[in-house]
C-alpha cells in the first residue's frame, strides 16, 4: 500500500482540498443542525464498543492533480478527539481497489454521488466530520456513526429529563447494547431517537404526552355506557332478529351514530402519536377499547350503517 500511493500521489499532511466545497459544505451543515459534540465520556464509550475514529489525509494525484481523501492509521490522542463537530453533507464509499477508468485508487474515499462503476467500491460507507476548532477532518463508518449517535443522544436527553426531575433506569434489552427509560405520570418512556427528535421539536414533549394520555382516558372511559347500550341492542336483536320493533331500531341506529362519533374523536387524537413506539401506557385500556369497537363494529353490520 505505501509503494501505491508513493507512485500515484504526493502526500500533504492537512492541505486544505477544494476549500469552496468544505467551507459551502460547513455552512449546509450548520443549517441542518448535523452537529457532534465529543467528551470525555464519549471517548470512552468509542473505546469500548471498538468504534473507529480515523483522521482523514489529503493527497494528491500527481499526473492528474485530482485531490483524494484517506483514513488516517495513527491511534489518536483523547485531547485531539475532543471537542464539537460538523457533519460534512457528502457521504463516502472506501475503495478496495483501483478503478479501471482511474476514477479512484484502492484506499480512496469516493464521494458516492457520483456515477462510477462499483469495480472497486465496497460497500462500506463513511461520513466525514468537520473540528470545528482546528478544521481537520474525521472519519467513521456509517453504522458506527449510528452506534455513536444513539449513544450522544442518550447522554443528552439524560440530562434534560434528570433536569425536569425524571430518574433514569436502564434495562438490557439485547446481549450488545442498554436502553434508557423514565417514568411519567402515565408512560415508560424510552430514550431512543424518537424520544430524542421529539425533546428537540417541543422541550415540553413528556408533559404533553402525560396530557394527550391523560385525555385519551377520559375519552376511553366514555365508552363505557356506550357499549353497555350498544350490547343490550345486540342481546335484543339476537332474540328477536326481523320481529324487533321500530322504536328500538331507530334508538339502536341514534345510540350507534354517538359511539361513532366518539370513536372518531378517539381516532381522531391517536393519530397525534401514530406510528410513536417509544412510549409504553401504564393503563392501556385494551379490554375497554376492544370491547367498544366489537359492539360498535357489530352494530353498524347489522343496521346496514
Amino acid at each position: 500500500m505505501k509503494k501505491h500511493y508513493q507512485k500515484y500521489c504526493t502526500h500533504f499532511a492537512y492541505a486544505i482540498i477544494s476549500i469552496f466545497t468544505f467551507l459551502f459544505s460547513t455552512r449546509t451543515v450548520g443549517q441542518q443542525n448535523n452537529s457532534l459534540s465529543i467528551s470525555e465520556s464519549t471517548i470512552s464509550y468509542l473505546k469500548s464498543k471498538d468504534l473507529k475514529w480515523n483522521e482523514i489525509l489529503h493527497d494528491t494525484i500527481i499526473e492528474t492533480k485530482r485531490p483524494v481523501l484517506f483514513l488516517g492509521n495513527d491511534v489518536l490522542d483523547d485531547t485531539e478527539i475532543i471537542g464539537s463537530y460538523s457533519k460534512i453533507p457528502t457521504q463516502y464509499l472506501y475503495a478496495r481497489r483501483d478503478d479501471r477508468k482511474g476514477n479512484y485508487i484502492e484506499g480512496e474515499l469516493v464521494d458516492k454521488s457520483k456515477e462510477f462503476n462499483n469495480y472497486g467500491l465496497s460497500e462500506i460507507e463513511y461520513s466525514i466530520y468537520k473540528n470545528d476548532m482546528t478544521g481537520k477532518l474525521y472519519g467513521i463508518r456509517e453504522e458506527n456513526l449510528k452506534t455513536l449517535l444513539n449513544y450522544v443522544h442518550a447522554q443528552e436527553m439524560i440530562k434534560i429529563v434528570e433536569k425536569l426531575g425524571y430518574k433514569v433506569y436502564q434495562t438490557n434489552e439485547a446481549y450488545y447494547e442498554n436502553y434508557y427509560y423514565i417514568k411519567s405520570k402515565t408512560c415508560e418512556v424510552k430514550l431512543d431517537t424518537w424520544t430524542y427528535n421529539e425533546l428537540k421539536k417541543n422541550p415540553s414533549y413528556i408533559s404533553s404526552l402525560d396530557n394527550y394520555q391523560i385525555k385519551l382516558k377520559s375519552l376511553v372511559q366514555q365508552t363505557v355506557p356506550h357499549s353497555k347500550n350498544l350490547d343490550k341492542y345486540l342481546s335484543l336483536y339476537r332474540i328477536q332478529k326481523s320481529k324487533m320493533s321500530t322504536a328500538n331500531l331507530n334508538a339502536w341506529k341514534n345510540a350507534t351514530t354517538q359511539a361513532q362519533k366518539l370513536n372518531d374523536q378517539i381516532s381522531k387524537l391517536g393519530e397525534q402519536y401514530a406510528g410513536n413506539y417509544s412510549f409504553i401506557p401504564f393503563d392501556q385500556m385494551t379490554g375497554l377499547r376492544r370491547q367498544f369497537i366489537d359492539n360498535l363494529g357489530a352494530s353498524k353490520g347489522v343496521l346496514g350503517m
